[in-house]
């Protein structure tokens, strides 16, 4: 299973919020009595060794979790924002982010290249997501995963997905790929450096150095899990010769075909949606797009092309390529998969 969530879809420029405009889920969560809680638990151990959980690893995990309210209104209660895609990038693609991603290019140069020659995809484009996940590993929560997905698992919200959650977080414990007390992470219990939510980490989370698969603590393999993520989509293999996408100029007379540019009856997340039909970079010459700079764009048409306007067509737009699809994958958030492209521009800079 993939998830095109983690951490990033989390994260809240609190500054930027609109306290006003709340998800209609939005309540103080009626918490269950102890009695309520045990008589769920015990179904869920059930469900556990149904799945191939031992019961040492069940009584081991389960026996003390408890429900946490601050993580179900965590999940509840996640503020739509107002923020713009401007306000968005000064805070993704700052300065601190973008020093410390060329810093963190030249001392892991080494391992970038082997990394990339294996999995064929750009160094920069792992610095990048490393950088919007956890700030290259300084931001990776603090919070049990096992108590975070158990607690999601109860609440109705979303109940189905973060059974499969538990149930893997308990897998990855019982396989001995991480120890119990190390596997922390967000509310939403995404872990590591790459903030994988726990199915992805069992999918991709790929073991470089030869030490098991440490997403917390090795580079090597936090590099390696999120190459290995983005380029195993086999749907939509990663082009190691072409980059994500470029910002454009519309022609003046975009209002004349812009409806026509949309999919019909597209398949897919939001922002996958969101694309408009592929055409030919030649083609979106001819319609009158030019590159920010004045330039006209490149001379290749061996490329799926398409336009988006994450903030519609008084907004910024960009030609995507077939790469920049993978990057929904990891977060289906047009600005964010925007700002890692971005954000690898500038890194290389």
């Amino acid at each position: 299973m993939r998830f095109y969530c983690t951490l990033s879809l989390y994260f809240i420029i609190t500054v930027f919020i609109s306290l006003n405009v709340l998800s209609a889920d939005c309540k103080k969560p009626v918490m269950p009595t102890n009695d309520e809680w045990l008589d769920w638990l015990s179904e869920i151990k059930k469900e556990a060794l149904k799945e191939g959980i031992s019961q040492n690893t069940i009584d081991a995990e389960l026996s003390d979790v408890s429900p946490q309210k601050k993580i179900i209104m965590r999940d509840r209660c996640q503020p739509e924002s107002t923020i713009t895609l401007k306000e968005y990038l000064y805070y993704r693609v700052d300065k601190s982010r973008i020093i410390a991603g060329r810093n963190m290019m030249k001392k892991y140069k080494e391992e970038l290249n082997q990394i990339s020659t294996h999995f064929g995809i750009q160094p920069r484009f792992i610095i990048a997501v490393l950088g919007m996940e956890s700030f290259y590993g300084k931001n990776q929560g603090n919070i049990s995963t096992i108590e975070a997905v158990t607690t999601l698992a109860y609440d109705r919200r979303r109940s189905s997905f973060y059974k499969k959650q538990l149930f893997a977080a308990l897998k990855i414990i019982e396989q001995g790929l991480v120890d119990s007390d190390k596997l922390i992470g967000s509310w939403g219990g995404a872990v590591g450096m790459t903030q994988m939510i726990p199915t992805t980490f069992i999918e991709s989370g790929y073991d470089w150095d030869g030490g098991g698969v440490d997403i917390w603590s090795s580079y090597s393999d936090a590099f390696a899990s999120i190459a290995n993520y983005l380029t195993s989509i086999d749907k939509n293999p990663w082009l190691f010769d072409a980059s994500w996408g470029r910002e454009v100029l519309p022609p003046k007379n975009i209002l004349d075909f812009y409806d026509s540019l949309r999919q019909n009856n597209p398949k897919g997340c939001s922002s996958v949606k969101s694309r408009s039909i592929p055409k030919k970079l030649s083609e979106w010459n001819k319609l009158g797009f030019i590159v920010v700079n004045n330039n006209n764009l490149p001379k290749r048409n061996d490329l799926e092309a398409r336009l988006i306007a994450p903030d519609g067509i008084d907004g910024r737009m960009f030609i995507v390529y077939q790469n920049y699809k993978n990057l929904l994958y990891y977060n289906c958030s047009s600005y964010y998969a925007v700002s890692i492209g971005l954000l690898s521009d500038e890194i290389t800079k």
